[in-house]
């Protein structure tokens, strides 16, 4: 019998990954290593040897009811397992979960489309073709070929301009 001690890396059966990989010994107990972390996954679980069966799923306890037999406990059971798995199978996909980030950029991009369809419903006149060589006046709608209907928000002398598009603000070159 080896001796075992906190620290030491070994090979382990994971609980999470299913596999023989890598693990740091956590604890031990009497030279025997106890609670192990997997250096693949990370998950700290009981150690397991490597050749060790993985865990089989508990089977299920088939309960007999007074004045009925075996049989037809067994076949009530097997129905029950069967319809649950049906109603797992159909149960409708749960929205997806969003971080922080994915909700601000969504907030922004909304935002921002109040802010371009505010402004090109404000401005009257009919869009203008956007060129290079062309000079705009802040206040005007500009037709670009690539970004669509935007509005000049400010000139930034000697030669841009920010237009705000519905994707967002971009600066584009003018004659100012």
């Amino acid at each position: 019998m080896s001796s075992f001690v906190t620290g030491q890396i070994i090979e382990a059966r994971c609980s999470r990954c299913k596999d023989v990989t890598g693990h740091v010994i956590m604890a031990c107990l009497d030279g025997m290593p106890i609670k192990v972390e997997c250096r693949a996954c990370g998950s700290v679980h009981k150690y397991t040897a490597p050749g060790a069966a993985p865990r089989r799923k508990a089977e299920t306890t088939v309960r007999v009811k007074a004045g009925h037999g075996r049989a037809e406990a067994v076949e009530a059971t097997v129905k029950a397992e069967k319809a649950i798995t049906r109603l797992m199978c159909e149960k409708p996909a749960a929205e997806p979960r969003l971080s922080r980030a994915q909700k601000d950029s969504i907030r922004k991009a909304e935002e921002n489309e109040q802010r371009w369809n505010q402004a090109v419903n404000s401005i009257a006149a009919a869009p203008v073709p956007y060129s290079i060589s062309g000079s705009f006046a802040e206040g005007t709608l500009v037709e670009h070929p690539v970004f669509g209907v935007g509005a000049v928000l400010e000139l930034l002398p000697p030669d841009k301009m920010d237009l705000l598009f519905r994707e967002g603000v971009k600066r584009l070159r003018c004659v100012c």
